[in-house]
Formats: structure tokens, sequence, C-alpha cells
């Protein structure tokens, strides 16, 4: 299979517990993989949580794998405890990610916070410095259209012409563009040839709030977000890569229903 299922390791399984029942890690990962995934993407709170041996231990004994380990830092801030706190977080978080066994990594944190073109430029330039570190680890560092700093194809292309050829590719994520009123098939055309990882959740309800755009997270396939003419478009284009879909509100049902509707559409 030229595209790998997943789930995001959040939403209503993190913590992980299931009909009431609190569930160890490998407890969970077995129950993922009974479901049809074969992915699971971890956010470096569950490394820091649960141990990253233990979390080998239970990628292994399960049959999953970490398709991607998530580093949580803000670029855009020169508040020096927030600039430190980003330097050390990205040592640590590939080395977490090699130890995993993860091919990607997917930088948060500075998207929701900032706004503006010259936080986007200061963005692409620490985005730099961190790119830099990969160099010669045999992973790829990603990123998401997420936020008021990069929501648009535009924006990420703009990141991307200037560190693309650096080894920089992109994570979108089918939802964001659906609660920022993008076109969303538009914007996966656009950035396909640097997406190494999809974030796949559908959206229903749309509202704002303080002035914040908001939204409901649906069981996939029954919002409004075009996730079936979106998987078709990767497949029609012999697409390669993880579809890790986004858990939110959902029940332990909507989560059994959404990983099914996955499996179907990428079938």
């Amino acid at each position: 299979m030229a595209m790998t299922p997943a789930i995001m390791w959040m939403g209503s399984i993190n913590p992980p517990v299931w009909h009431g029942k609190e569930l160890q890690p490998v407890e969970l990962f077995k129950l993922l993989r009974g479901m049809g995934c074969e992915g699971i993407d971890i956010f470096a709170r569950s490394a820091e949580q649960h141990g990253v041996d233990t979390l080998k231990a239970a990628l292994d004994e399960s049959g999953l794998v970490c398709s991607c380990y998530y580093i949580s830092a803000d670029l855009v801030s020169d508040e020096p405890e927030k600039v430190e706190a980003a330097d050390e977080a990205f040592p640590r978080g590939i080395e977490n990610a090699q130890a995993l066994g993860a091919p990607i990594c997917f930088t948060h944190g500075s998207q929701h916070a900032h706004a503006g073109g010259d936080n986007l430029a200061r963005y692409i330039d620490r985005l730099g410095e961190k790119l830099a570190l990969f160099e010669g680890t045999g992973m790829t560092l990603v990123i998401e259209n997420a936020g008021t700093l990069m929501h648009s194809a535009a924006q990420m292309m703009q990141v991307l012409e200037a560190l693309a050829d650096e080894g920089l590719r992109v994570c979108p994520d089918t939802g964001n563009f659906t609660l920022w009123h993008q076109d969303e098939v538009e914007a996966v055309e656009t950035l396909l040839p640097y997406a190494v990882h999809f974030h796949i959740k559908d959206y229903g309800d749309l509202w704002k709030e303080e002035g914040r755009l908001r939204g409901k997270e649906f069981v996939l396939g029954e919002g409004i977000t075009p996730v079936e003419t979106i998987i078709g478009m990767l497949k029609e284009a012999d697409w390669e890569g993880t579809l890790a879909w986004e858990p939110g509100p959902q029940d332990e049902a909507g989560v059994e229903q959404s990983v099914a509707k996955l499996l179907e559409l990428m079938a």
C-alpha cells in the first residue's frame, strides 16, 4: 500500500481510556493496531509522561510504528525563556524520534500564537536554524497549515520557497483548511509535491468565538471537509506517505467508525 493509515495520539484517546478502563500504552497500541492502524503519531508530552523506552517496547509488541514525532516549540517569540525552550526541544526531540524509529518530525507551537508578515519571516529564519539539525539524521522535518500565522497554501508556499531546497516538507491538514475557509482541494493540489504526511480530520460545525475561528471535528466522513475527494486525488497521484486521522471529541464508537472510514477511503 502506497499510503499508510495512522492515528494521532490525542483527543479522545489521550489519556488512553477505553470504555472507562485506563490503558497502558501497549494496550492502547494493540487496540489501535487491531482496528487497522499501522502507524501512530506521538507527541513529546507522551514521551515525557510514559518514557521513550516504554513507548518503544509498546510499538514493538503491538506492531505499530511511530509514523511521526511531534516537537513543541515557539519559533517566533523572542522571549529568552521561549527561545531557550525551543533550542532545547529540538535536539531532545530528534533523539527521541530516532529512538522510536520515526522517519518524520513535526514542529508545532508557533502558528496559533502569532500572525503577520514580520512574524512569518522570523518563523522562517528560526525554522531554518532548526532544519539544519536534521542534516544526516535520515529524518524529515514537516510543518502544517494552522493558526493565524500560516493557514493558507500561499503562506505554506512562502515558507517552502525559502526552505524546501534544504529539505523542509509539509503535512497538510484537511480540517484546518476547512476551518479557515480555504479551498481544501486546491490547497492540497498546490502542496502535494512537498507533502510527505497528512493530518486527516473532518470539520462540521464552524463558528466564531471572541473573534477567533472555532470548529468541531466530526466522525470522519460525516462533516463538510471533502476528505473523500482529497484521498481519491492522492490515490490518483500515486502519492506515498502516511494519512493520520486526528481524533477530536468522538467517543469510542466514533473512533472505531473514523478509523474504519479512513481504511475504506484508502482501499
